[in-house]
């Protein structure tokens, strides 16, 4: 159960810095954290929250670089769904002023999941195909931002009639309900056999079409459970055409890229951001203390962008 509480204001340590908090997004993963069916869950009790945007406040003994009001995204911080947060000034990623608020705070879980699986999992090329469910998701729309950018080909599956217009006059290449029927048919027809890869986030009957929707040899990341059923795989459909379905968790990435790609790809994505080219979208703000207001709003189907809490 969530609830509100006043704490003593958390003071930093040599090497550490505390930021004042913003902004911060929910995710999919801060409500299934709540309802504990995540992957990793804190012990309790605990703060929600797993990526936010500040400005420092106060800094630990031995802390060079930083200034008192620099804003910053605490990496690796969690607990955000607070007004103060003690991190590792080593873990304060600096924003650049090109980059609002409102961007900064959602700058790791969907932008880094979108680019790493297209550009590092996938590793696809200009001009190939791939697909992907929950296309009208915050990550869907980045993944329709970076596909554009990057000359990939994109087959998006809805499951609202009313988001197929919506995507298309967004950019998209292709756009499909999967109430509409014969997906796999056109699918297959319009991508010349199959898309290469495909990136799935819903799970049980819409996750079986996308894996179908695969080429001979096809990939599909498994990345989320938002409808909240298994997925289920047909055997003859993995062994005699050669697929492979695997999981990404951006916990994993994190924990066993090197550090040195881990921040090549920071900087690639800040980058983007600051010229425009990614823009999460928000569909709307709640102050911190109407948590509830803003978790049910999360929860809601049918979103066109991320909630945050603010303030």
């Amino acid at each position: 159960m969530l609830r509100l509480e006043e704490l003593p204001r958390p003071e930093p340590g040599p090497g550490q810095a505390r930021l004042r908090l913003t902004h911060r997004p929910i995710n999919p993963s801060d409500l299934l954290t709540v309802s504990g069916d995540y992957g990793r869950l804190p012990r309790l009790p605990a703060t929600p929250g797993f990526e936010a945007v500040g400005r420092v406040e106060a800094l630990g003994e031995g802390v060079s670089g930083w200034r008192a009001g620099d804003r910053a995204i605490p990496l690796s911080a969690g607990g955000t769904w607070c007004e103060s947060v003690v991190v590792d000034a080593a873990r304060l990623l600096p924003v650049p002023d090109a980059v609002s608020d409102a961007t900064a705070a959602q700058f790791v879980v969907n932008p880094v999941s979108a680019w790493v699986m297209l550009e590092q999992e996938l590793a696809l090329r200009p001009g190939e195909w791939v697909l992907q469910t929950a296309a009208g998701s915050t990550l869907g729309r980045l993944v329709l931002q970076i596909a554009q950018l990057r000359g990939y080909r994109m087959v998006n599956l809805v499951r609202r009639p009313e988001q197929v217009e919506e995507l298309l006059a967004l950019g998209a290449d292709a756009v499909f309900c999967t109430e509409a029927g014969n997906v796999v048919e056109r699918v297959r027809e319009l991508t010349g056999g199959g898309v290469r890869g495909a990136l799935e986030a819903v799970g049980g009957a819409t996750g079986a079409l996308a894996a179908r929707c695969l080429r001979p040899g096809g990939v599909m990341l498994v990345y989320g459970m938002l409808g909240g059923e298994p997925l289920p795989l047909h055997n003859g459909e993995m062994l005699f055409r050669g697929l492979t379905v695997r999981g990404f968790w951006l916990t994993y990435w994190f924990r066993n890229t090197p550090p040195d790609r881990t921040l090549g790809t920071l900087t690639t994505l800040m980058q983007l951001m600051a010229e425009g080219h990614l823009v999460p979208p928000v569909e709307a703000s709640y102050d911190l203390a109407d948590f509830r207001a803003a978790v049910a709003h999360a929860a809601r189907p049918g979103r066109r962008g991320k909630i945050l809490l603010t303030g």
